[in-house]
């Protein structure tokens, strides 16, 4: 049976009634692609969930891809966010859902609303650890001796036909972040379940050069990494920001194995989870700091194989090859945008923000809009000076006019024509040649919707959910992921 702390924790972990209802929260598809059912189960999307304002708008099903100007028609009490986009709300349920079950497997449950009025954002562990979602010790130091040494084994195992150690070492692959959740991540590197994952991506931080031992005889199957390129973030989430951050040899695999792979499909599920990733480690340009790790991202989500790609052309589908890599990161933006300071945001985000606004394909120029509001909203923010923060939104809004309303901006020609980006210039031509100018002034018209409707968000949502944010958020227990930040919040 259920403990009265387990069925006080289930609704806030996705587990409610809503399962039969076709929600769309994507955890259990990531690590589980075989199980379907597991996407119903581990959604975060319940009629008990405490973000009232992602159920209802999740619970829109046929508002795939939402237009900003849509706002409008909700009125003035209307819920301004469930005119967000779908990728939005998605990635914010997702987000609220992998902390839930890292915080309950701490021994930490979501607070009550009554907790909020005491200023408190999370309950301490109960006496049991069974019922806080921990196992028994007695129970798990059985598995730990007879089930989990065969499971290591998988990651490695060679019996002589290769098609069947490829299989074995996808279904580990497959299990690999739910055993780690029942082992917790403080005794990974003891249990053996680092030398399992290391195994299973085949070990590329022993390699001397920068990509790994890609197309080395150790190269493991694709399904393989193309797995664990989906899970990786959860890892680094149950293992905790200090264990990560000190973890060089994981930080060095997840670059070479995952972020520098040459095979597409594993540098997409990367990226779709990237916010997730750097969520995980410290803030701050300490060693293992998210800010030291920013200039790499940025270099490698600019460099050939992700946004330069829009440079490159293919005879059977030209202009838009690798098109989903950069829609991923214009999806992924906004959630990036918000763990980082203001300054670090406008040296090595912004010039990725106007990448994706002149992109050739406009499903990557739509989503990349989104990103407008939390960028100004960063330069804004507590960390921005006055001075800098004028100048660095007037640098965006005329970089916006010059881009998308060049051509007819009149005030622009009267002052003799100024200099235009190469970002500009290129996305001039293309408009020329494709969608010409209406479709610039409409992805000007779509910009200055998503800035009202963040502005409308801002103005009309007090505190944050009850997981700790807003005005009662509180540092996380040591070894604990904190609340994700909401970009749109």
């Amino acid at each position: 049976g259920e403990s009265a702390l387990v069925r006080a924790v289930l609704p806030h972990g996705g587990l409610g009634s809503s399962a039969d209802r076709d929600p769309f929260g994507t955890m259990g598809g990531q690590y589980f692609p075989h199980a379907c059912g597991m996407v119903g189960r581990s959604s975060a999307l319940d009629d008990d969930d405490t973000d009232s304002f992602l159920l209802g708008a999740n619970l829109k099903r046929h508002n795939t891809r939402a237009t900003p100007a849509a706002a409008s028609e909700a009125g003035a009490g209307g819920d301004a966010r469930s005119q967000l986009p779908k990728f939005v709300l998605e990635g914010r349920s997702d987000a609220l859902a992998l902390t839930r079950i890292v915080w309950h497997r701490a021994g930490l449950v979501p607070s009550s609303p009554s907790d909020r009025d005491r200023g408190q954002s999370h309950r301490g562990p109960p006496s049991s650890p069974l019922s806080a979602g921990r196992p028994d010790p007695d129970d798990l130091a059985l598995v730990g001796s007879t089930l989990l040494p065969p499971f290591i084994a998988m990651a490695s195992c060679s019996t002589g036909e290769e098609t069947t150690d490829a299989e074995m070492r996808v279904y580990c692959a497959y299990s690999l972040p739910a055993v780690l959740l029942l082992f917790g991540g403080h005794d990974w590197e003891a249990n053996g379940l680092k030398g399992c994952f290391m195994d299973l991506i085949g070990n590329p931080a022993d390699g001397d050069e920068e990509e790994g031992n890609a197309g080395g005889a150790n190269q493991p199957p694709l399904p393989v990494k193309r797995c664990l390129a989906s899970s990786v973030h959860a890892v680094a989430h149950l293992l905790g920001p200090s264990a990560v951050s000190s973890d060089s040899t994981f930080l060095l695999s997840f670059e070479r194995a995952f972020l520098r792979d040459p095979d597409e499909a594993i540098r997409l599920n990367v990226l779709k989870n990237l916010a997730s990733f750097l969520a995980s480690l410290p803030p701050g340009d300490g060693p293992g700091g998210r800010d030291v790790y920013l200039p790499l991202l940025s270099g490698v989500i600019m460099g050939e194989d992700v946004l330069g790609a829009a440079r490159k052309r293919s005879a059977s589908n030209p202009g838009v090859l690798n098109w989903r890599q950069r829609d991923a990161v214009a999806r992924v933006l906004p959630d990036v945008l918000v763990l980082f300071g203001p300054d670090l945001a406008r040296e090595y985000l912004w010039p990725v923000l106007k990448a994706l606004l002149t992109d050739s394909v406009s499903a990557v120029r739509e989503d990349a809009a989104w990103s407008v509001p939390v960028l100004l909203r960063r330069y804004h923010g507590p960390e921005g000076g006055h001075s800098t923060t004028s100048r660095w939104t007037s640098e965006v809004v005329e970089w916006l006019r010059e881009t998308f309303l060049g051509d007819g901006d009149q005030q622009h020609q009267s002052r003799g024509g100024s200099k235009r980006s190469a970002s500009s210039r290129r996305f001039k031509r293309q408009g020329v040649s494709s969608e010409g100018a209406f479709s610039r002034r409409q992805g000007y018209c779509k910009i200055l919707a998503a800035v009202s409707l963040a502005m409308r968000i801002g103005e009309g949502e007090e505190g944050g959910d009850y997981y700790g944010g807003g005005e009662y958020d509180a540092p996380p227990p040591p070894g604990v992921p904190g609340v994700p930040a909401d970009p749109f919040g």
